[in-house]
């Protein structure tokens, strides 16, 4: 009998409808690494899985430290996604995943970020100088707040990427965070054994590489998925303005560059009469101008907050949020703004200067613009957890109420205060220091629990 048309189309229509079925699409989970198939990965720079290099053993994926090192590359390429792995370091041994790799360098490090993958007794793991640490962005940002388990013992591991937004999670913290199109991200490549290669962190897609560094290092539960696009409002043009999309998106103007009616001084009616003028496009404090603190009118419990600010020489202030008048004092948890190199309260050691949670916790991680420029900070508030940001790159993280910070605030200024170290409905206050200051750009947005 004559196979009629349809039967001859059927294996091909099989094939077709197996890879359509088969497409990925934003937030489902593909599994690279099962415990069995390599079927996802090949060599960097060749076709084939390297065998030697790499073997299967107990349901992982392992490093053969006796082999001649070759990485492995993800054979397809992704652009913003969420990656979790389990991972385990040999005695001293040393490892990292990078990702947007693309294959016209030499080494994947040449244009991919990496994260790195360490026991605590390899020589690299320093708590100070070169972010060459566990879970490090590395050579760019130290992880800090690093729950590391000991050699031989599983670590789970998560890399978020969306957009040019990086996360660095490691055993469920998040240790790394930071926007990879900052003034601050851009003066640490600068400094950095990347800042001769010019495609270094310019893919805006690419291949993940799991490193072979010579030493023994297992993974086991690689899994991926691919994340929407962020959405990414237009710059406005002007300065303290926001455009149509950053108001749909939730934003409201602090300042508007002409007036003061979003403020009105501490425990006062209406906003000071000295001390604090429009200048410049700013919301200038004059140097021992008087006037006191300023606050919002309008108080906020979960917030994002984003402004620019710079100080004269040697000038101090600071904002502060959770702020309740009805506590007396102007207290809040501070943002510490200052002149590091000259204020004496600076000099007196971290938990005073630039972007600490001033006499609670020092910040880490900080890129600077000098004095008399303007600098981008940031206050999170989500749920119960707090995050400062300078200029690009997460300084400081908190969890409200945690053990950490109730220990941290016992010791501080702040140990007799009810409730400090919780968060409140309070207003967000510019603080009067008796300095000259300038603060522009001032927006914020009402934000909700997070999801688990």
């Amino acid at each position: 009998m004559k196979p009629n048309r349809l039967s001859l189309l059927m294996p091909f229509l099989t094939l077709l409808l197996a890879l359509f079925s088969s497409t990925l699409k934003a937030g489902e989970w593909e599994t690279l690494f099962d415990g069995h198939s390599t079927d996802a990965f090949r060599a960097y720079q060749k076709d084939l899985f390297p065998s030697e290099a790499w073997n299967v053993i107990d349901g992982t994926l392992r490093t053969n430290p006796k082999a001649t090192p070759v990485d492995l590359i993800t054979k397809k390429t992704y652009q913003s996604f969420e990656l979790v792995f389990d991972w385990i370091a040999t005695q001293g041994a040393n490892s990292g995943v990078i990702y947007r790799v693309s294959e016209d360098g030499s080494q994947p490090w040449h244009t991919g970020l990496e994260y790195q993958i360490l026991d605590s007794a390899h020589d690299g793991n320093q708590d100070e100088g070169a972010p060459h640490s566990v879970a490090d962005l590395y050579d760019l940002i130290h992880a800090k707040g690093v729950s590391l388990n000991p050699a031989g013992k599983i670590n789970q591991s998560r890399i978020v990427l969306s957009g040019n937004h990086v996360e660095h999670w490691l055993n469920g913290q998040k240790v790394v965070a930071c926007a990879l199109d900052s003034f601050g991200v851009d003066q640490l490549i600068a400094k950095s054994k990347f800042a001769d290669h010019d495609r270094f962190a310019k893919n805006k897609k690419g291949h993940i590489v799991f490193q072979h560094h010579q030493d023994e290092v297992w993974f086991k539960k690689i899994q991926i998925r691919a994340l929407p696009e962020p959405e990414v409002l237009p710059t406005n043009r002007k300065v303290n303005t926001l455009n149509k999309a950053w108001r749909e998106a939730g934003w409201v103007n602090l300042f508007n560059g002409k007036n003061t009616m979003r403020w009105r001084g501490f425990k006062k009616d209406t906003f000071p009469s000295k001390g604090w003028i429009i200048e410049n496009d700013c919301l200038k404090h004059i140097s021992k101008g008087g006037g006191g603190d300023i606050i919002t009118k309008t108080k906020f419990g979960q917030f994002d907050f984003q402004w620019e600010w710079k100080v004269a020489p040697g000038a101090n202030s600071g904002v502060k949020y959770f702020i309740m008048e009805e506590r007396g004092g102007a207290i809040g948890h501070e943002y510490q703004i200052i002149d590091d190199s000259k204020h004496p309260d600076a000099l007196r050691g971290p938990k005073w200067q630039t972007a600490a949670f001033y006499d609670v916790f020092p910040a880490s991680n900080r890129v600077l613009q000098p004095v008399g420029s303007f600098n981008q900070s940031r206050i999170l508030v989500q749920g119960q957890k707090v995050e400062h940001w300078l200029n690009g790159i997460m300084v400081l993280d908190y969890t409200l109420g945690s053990e950490r910070v109730l220990e941290a605030v016992a010791g501080s200024k702040f140990k007799n205060v009810k409730d400090f170290g919780y968060r409140h409905m309070g207003h967000v206050l510019l603080q009067d220091h008796q300095d000259e200051v300038h603060y522009r750009n001032l927006r914020i947005k009402r934000l909700r629990q997070a999801k688990k």
